[in-house]
Parts: C-alpha cells; structure tokens; sequence
C-alpha cells in the first residue's frame, strides 16, 4: 500500500515538475518577444474626418514597440489637441504630423489650399441641389462633367459634351447667397483641375451660364472615352445622312438627269442583239454608280 502510495507520489512530482518547465519556457519565449522596448504614441480614437479640429475625445495614447514607431508621430495628447485634419484618420491610427495642420495656419490660409495636388487648381462650381442631397459625390469621388451649348455656327442646334473626364472632387458642401435680397442655399462642389481643364471649364460655364452636369465615376476607373458629342437630330434619331451617301441618290422622280460634276464613264451594253449605252459616276467613296440609260 504504502509503494503504490509513493508511486503515485513520484509520479504527481514529475508531471507537476515538468508542467511547470513548460509554463517557464512559454513565458521566457514570449518575454523575449514582447519584452521589447516600447513608446506612448498618440492614435485616433475615433474616425477623424477631413477638417475636423483635434479634440480630447479624439485621442489617447497608445503604446508601441521603438521599432514600430512611424515617422513624424505624435507623443502627447497636448501636441495633437487643437490641429486640424488634413486628410481623413481612421480609428487606432497613428497621428502624424503630416497629416494635420495647426490651427492658426488653417485659419490664416484656409485648410483647401493644403488639399490642392501640386500642379492642379482648385475650382469650386455650382451644381444641381440634387447631388447633396442623394449624397453621392463626396470627397476623393471622381466625376465627369458634361455642357450642354450652342454647336459653332448655329444659333439653334445644341450640342451635348462630356468635356472632362475621371476629375478628382477635393471638396462638396453648401453656401449661401442672397437672391431677391433672401438667403438661397447653394450647393458646391470642389474640383482639382489642371490648368487647361481650367479654361475648358470656364468657356463652358459661360456658354451655358454655369449648368454643367456631374457625373460619378467607378473610382476602379480611370479610362478616357472619346465621344462625339449629340445633337437634338442624333437624339431623336432623325438626323438624314450626308449627301451623295446612297448610290441612287443622283436620280429622282424617276427622271433622267444628266452626269453629275465629276469624273463620269460611259459604257456600251448590248442586251438581247440590242445596244445601249450606260453612264456611270464616281462618288465620294470612289465607287462607281450607274447614272442614265439611253
């Protein structure tokens, strides 16, 4: 009795021993990961959109690894309270600073100048009431813009365009002017153009006294299409097409007429023991096409 009592003693030792050089083990290894140096580093604690001033409730501080730290972050909740978000932050980011602006500077300069590509203007135009409603062009949308406008050379044929096309959106919102001395609200919408987009834009918001349509692009999509344009004729489907087009379009009524201007063939056909002579013109697409018969 008292052997199988001590073997079971011995035993209960060995496993417990053994466990716990296991236990030992486990927390040496993860020590020797862990146990890394580390810094307070400041994080979003909430999702910071574009503009917005750095609160308390926006922040906390976050432990890192030295090695993890990324450039320009921030390491106190006072060097981050009052700056102002340039560009969007999402929850237990780092904040860095090149990601904010004081508050001073984005009063003095405004914040959209910091917004604008190097290279690029930003150019703010009305649009319909309709696009802040549904709320589908926002910031970093891409849009195309289509004008509506007199065709060169008519006074009453107008011609539908899409004149710029995947054009970045740095800004939408609302302001208000006064009309019949009322305050009307009026919806915005910033674009980044370059230069030349610039003039194209101005030219078609003077022809067509600033009612220039948006539309929303795939932001996968970045492929220019070249399109003709439309007219009220290409509309309806009723525009005829050009002249000469058709090979018997020389000969109406079922009247002879005689060769038109241009290089002209006659031949000599003979149909049963009979002749007769057949004239032929070229037309514009260098094919020949059977005139009069005598």
């Amino acid at each position: 009795m008292r052997r199988r009592l001590l073997i079971v003693v011995t035993l209960a030792a060995v496993i417990g021993l053994a466990t716990a050089f296991l236990v030992y083990q486990t927390i040496i290894q993860r020590v020797a990961v862990y146990g890394q140096p580390v810094e307070q580093i400041v994080v979003a604690q909430v999702n910071v959109p574009v503009g917005e001033a750095i609160t308390p409730q926006h922040v906390r501080l976050s432990s890192w690894p030295n090695q993890a730290v990324p450039g320009g972050a921030l390491r106190s909740l006072a060097e981050a309270e009052g700056q102002v978000a340039r560009s969007s932050i999402v929850a237990g980011e780092p904040l860095l600073k090149s990601k904010l602006i004081d508050a001073a500077s984005a009063a003095r300069g405004g914040l959209l100048p910091m917004l604008v590509p190097e290279g690029l203007r930003g150019v703010t135009i009305k649009v319909d009431e309709a696009v802040q409603e549904t709320g589908f062009i926002l910031p970093h949308s891409r849009v195309d813009l289509i004008a509506s406008m007199r065709s060169e050379g008519s006074q009453i044929d107008h011609v539908g365009k899409v004149i710029l096309q995947n054009v970045p959106v740095l800004a939408a919102g609302q302001t208000v002017e006064m009309r019949d001395n009322s305050p009307v609200k009026v919806t915005t919408v910033t674009l980044a153009l370059t230069p030349e987009q610039v003039e194209r834009l101005a030219l078609a918001q003077t022809e067509t006294r600033g009612k220039v349509i948006l539309a929303t692009r795939n932001l996968r999509d970045d492929r220019i299409v070249a399109t003709a344009g439309v007219t009220k004729a290409r509309l309806l489907g009723s525009e005829q097409p050009k002249k000469a087009t058709s090979l018997q379009a020389q000969v109406s009524d079922g009247a002879e007429r005689s060769a038109p201007k241009g290089e002209t063939h006659t031949v000599s056909v003979v149909r049963a023991g009979q002749a007769s002579e057949q004239t032929f013109v070229r037309d514009a697409g260098g094919l020949w096409a059977p005139v009069n018969t005598r």
